[in-house]
């Protein structure tokens, strides 16, 4: 739960004051971190709420951490409706969190890093954090502590250490750390905390022998000073207890317990199933028909109530004292506990809170009731993005209980596909294939559902069969019920998924005209109209037309693709990262790899976001060429050779290019013959290890090799796609000019170039290298616009580029809105051109002002006038 830290967490009346302790806290402010750690019952919170109430001039944001923070998504709304309390623009944030590759994502974390400069000084709590489990998201607190700007400070709160490391900050005395023993009372606070809670004081040595105890433990003091006011003989009372802390706190909480009244007692017990509790609530468990003035009661006599808001209305028990609470419940009447929480279910779905109702079905041990309420209103978790919230519920019901429920084993099937654990998807759904009382219609949703994996499933043919069954199975449902899931299961959905599949699937294996043709048949299907289905079959067709050198068909696509995606609030759901990529690839073979730094940056962030191996590739390869277009061929070979096991197998359509591009920079690195040596000489139905075989073979001077390449069976240039008939035109003339044929070299290059104008097809030429760059600029009709270009970009890439003297460099997505920076667009207008959100621009805006050491916009343009970067 997220609020405003010095209203809601005000400390108990009772609490200790810690001033040494604050004052190291105070210590913090100029630092970025704080770390306390220690065990339960400790006083951690107690103290954080202390120092927070001196610092009325701060702002803080407290979240309280608790197990289904787990799932990313719900972690980052929950941070971001805080930071909205400070700064509404945070809420803007929130279609980020959907890029968060198990964790926060770098996308998030760098947007809140650059939103956080324009907040006054805000102090961040995370409390209880031992609650988290998901090593990715914990990961990524380590990394917002390195990123987030001076005038914010994080404070994590934990009964453990976080696997994070944390030596470069505790080498450079960067964070502050308080711990279990700088918690622990000494005989002063304790006697203070003592003769508060008992409402007398004790002799000295009697403290002395209980801090020695407790060891100086806040909670076992607590409850200590409690149980002293029912006892005549203090002495004896404390030569009683013994043992670690659980046990202490067991023995004194069962104390305190059956010091109460029948009608608290029973009151404490029934309440004691619900995490966070409201008088409405309450009264709903045990029909008191005042229920807030008993629950300030109960804070009032400190019976371990914790408010949860400034107004008082929420609260929650202590954890340990709840636990024995609820122990006794079970001891002493077993079957209250369930009826209890279903009671707490059904309130909370009646105001619409699903999330906290499923939880209480589960812990109920309801799972029929609990799997009703997941199918059909689990949709409202999922829209949200909470994927992993979902799964966490269906894997808390047994199996047993999940036996023969293929309808839950197809919405797990689908979120796990979702959220990109492709290999456990395939598995729940192939379970439901081979079910033999599987209906038609449920055979039919797994089978659609697992060629929707073509992004994933390393083998391309294998999906392209898959999606042909489920279209065949499509055509034979007839009037077979199909089960809803997510609302997306319906016979012309399914059609769509499998169609559009398909294609990606003919794509990624290489099959151009058999993918075009799926893919427009996708689209053309009614089901289609669905906007993620239209936006990911939108960008898959705009990757095809830009693969084959059609770039303003591609631009038209990927423009479309990515309107539909902002006009639904969509624009940063993984499914427009084939478009993103579909605009890096045009801009690169328009031959200006500047304009392509931001939407690879995009594209590539979300083809990881869930996992899509595949198309993940395609972004590597695209990185590959970016840095060669970038006139970094050491860099693109790194790129090349890095190792990327954790994608598995290339398809076959990037293993292709990747390979033909590793020729090309050993071609034109001087050595054309280890480029033939690595691409081999064989005949192949691939275009670019043809074009490439082909240029190594006429450096070397085998031109009767290349021409066999070229007029090889099958005949890899045998289609009318512009790249392939520009590339095979630019071969006939490079061979035509090594035979000496002139007038044929000109001829076949002129046509090139009419063709590569028709569709800005440049850099083509800048990779086929300086002697058909040569041939261009001795082309006889003259110098043309088209031709300018292409000259010019072959000597754009022989520049060094400019800024070299910067101490920290512009990234290539730093330069490219660089570059738009003396058009005076806004940053809205910015973030519409580029296809992102306006914080992202904010974010590289808050980078380059940082790199060029200039206070704004009109600084950035001068400095970089300055030194060559515009």
């Amino acid at each position: 739960m997220v609020a405003s830290m010095a209203k809601a967490f005000s400390p108990p009346a009772h609490a200790v004051d810690r001033p040494a302790l604050r004052h190291r806290l105070d210590e913090a402010l100029e630092q970025s971190l704080a770390l306390v750690v220690a065990p339960a019952g400790a006083g951690k919170s107690v103290l954080l709420a202390q120092w927070a109430a001196t610092h009325p001039e701060l702002a803080f944001v407290w979240l309280d951490v608790d197990p289904a923070d787990d799932d990313p998504v719900r972690f980052s709304q929950q941070l971001l409706r805080g930071l909205a309390g400070i700064d509404p623009d945070f809420a803007d944030l929130a279609s980020l969190a959907s890029m968060h590759g198990g964790g926060l994502g770098m996308p998030l974390l760098e947007a809140l890093a650059a939103q956080m400069v324009e907040l006054p000084e805000v102090v961040i709590v995370l409390d209880d954090l031992h609650h988290l489990s998901n090593a990715a998201l914990v990961a990524d607190l380590g990394r917002l502590v390195e990123l987030i700007p001076p005038n914010v400070h994080l404070v994590l709160s934990t009964r453990i250490d976080l696997p994070i490391a944390w030596s470069r900050h505790r080498v450079r005395r960067e964070m502050t750390e308080i711990r279990q023993s700088d918690l622990a009372l000494d005989d002063v606070d304790s006697a203070f905390l003592i003769e508060r809670m008992a409402g007398h004081s004790l002799g000295s040595d009697s403290v002395s022998a209980l801090v020695d105890r407790t060891e100086g433990w806040a909670t076992g003091l607590q409850l200590a000073g409690m149980m002293l006011r029912l006892h005549r003989d203090p002495d004896a009372f404390i030569t009683q207890l013994s043992g670690n802390d659980r046990l202490i706190a067991d023995y004194l909480s069962e104390e305190v317990l059956d010091a109460q009244p029948d009608s608290r007692r029973r009151f404490l017990l029934r309440i004691s199933v619900l995490d966070e509790m409201s008088a409405e609530l309450v009264g709903r468990l045990t029909d008191v028909p005042d229920a807030q003035q008993e629950l300030e009661e109960l804070e009032r006599r400190s019976m371990f109530l914790v408010p949860l808001d400034d107004r008082r209305e929420w609260f929650r028990f202590h954890h340990l004292f709840r636990d024995l609470l609820r122990f006794r419940l079970r001891a002493e009447d077993p079957l209250a506990e369930a009826q209890l929480l279903g009671r707490a279910a059904h309130w909370h779905l009646e105001r619409g809170d699903v999330n906290a109702a499923v939880d209480y079905l589960l812990a109920a041990k309801d799972w029929d009731g609990a799997l009703d309420v997941i199918l059909g209103r689990g949709s409202e978790v999922f829209e949200r993005g909470e994927m992993a919230t979902v799964i966490r519920w269906i894997n808390e019901v047994p199996e047993a209980a999940r036996s023969g429920r293929r309808d839950v084993a197809l919405l797990l099937g689908a979120l796990k596909l979702a959220e990109g654990q492709v290999v456990e998807a395939e598995d729940t759904l192939r379970r439901v294939t081979g079910d033999p009382d599987a209906s038609p219609g449920e055979q039919l949703a797994a089978q659609a559902l697992l060629a929707a994996m073509a992004q994933w499933r390393p083998r391309p043919y294998v999906s392209i069969d898959v999606a042909t069954r489920a279209l065949d199975m499509l055509a034979r449902i007839g009037h077979h019920p199909v089960p809803v899931v997510m609302n997306l299961t319906d016979p012309q959905s399914l059609e769509a998924m499998a169609t559009v599949s398909c294609g990606r699937a003919h794509f990624l294996a290489g099959n151009m005209d058999e993918a075009r043709y799926w893919l427009e048949r996708g689209l053309a299907s009614p089901g289609a109209a669905y906007s993620i289905w239209r936006v990911s079959g939108l960008g898959s067709l705009s990757l095809l037309e830009a693969w084959r050198g059609r770039t303003e068909r591609a631009e038209e696509l990927a423009a479309e693709a990515l309107a539909i995606a902002g006009a639904v609030g969509r624009l940063s759901h993984p499914s427009t990262a084939d478009a993103y990529l579909a605009i890096t690839l045009a801009a690169l073979e328009r031959g200006q790899p500047r304009s392509a730094a931001l939407s690879l940056h995009e594209g590539s962030l979300r083809a990881e976001a869930n996992r899509r191996a595949q198309l993940s590739w395609i972004a590597h390869l695209e990185t590959a060429l970016h840095h060669a277009a970038d006139g970094l061929p050491d860099l693109a070979m790194t790129t090349l050779l890095s190792n990327r096991n954790e994608l598995g197998a290339p398809p076959p359509v990037a293993a292709d290019r990747l390979l033909a591009l590793r020729g090309r920079l050993l071609r034109l690195g001087g050595s054309p013959d280890q480029s033939l040596r690595v691409l081999g000489d064989g005949v192949s139905r691939s275009t670019e290890l043809t074009f490439e075989r082909a240029a190594a073979s006429i450096a070397l001077g085998h031109v009767d090799l290349a021409r066999k390449l070229i007029d090889g069976t099958p005949a890899p240039f045998d289609t009318t796609d512009p790249l392939v008939v520009v590339e095979r035109l630019i071969l006939q003339a490079w061979m035509a000019h090594a035979d000496g044929f002139v007038d044929e070299a000109r001829t076949r290059l002129a046509e090139a170039t009419d063709v590569a104008e028709r569709h800005c097809l440049v850099e083509v030429f800048v990779r086929a290298g300086p002697t058909v760059i040569q041939l261009v600029s001795e082309l006889s009709e003259g110098p043309s616009e088209f031709r300018r270009i292409v000259l010019d970009r072959a000597r754009e890439v022989l520049t060094p580029s400019p800024g070299a003297e910067l101490v920290d460099p512009l990234t290539d997505r730093e330069l490219e809105i660089l570059s738009y920076l003396p058009s005076r667009y806004t940053n809205t207008e910015l973030a519409e051109r580029c296809y992102v959100s306006v914080n992202t621009i904010k974010t590289h805006m808050a980078h380059i002002y940082r790199k060029l050491d200039v206070p704004n916009r009109n600084g950035a343009i001068v400095r970089a006038r300055e030194i060559g970067l515009l």
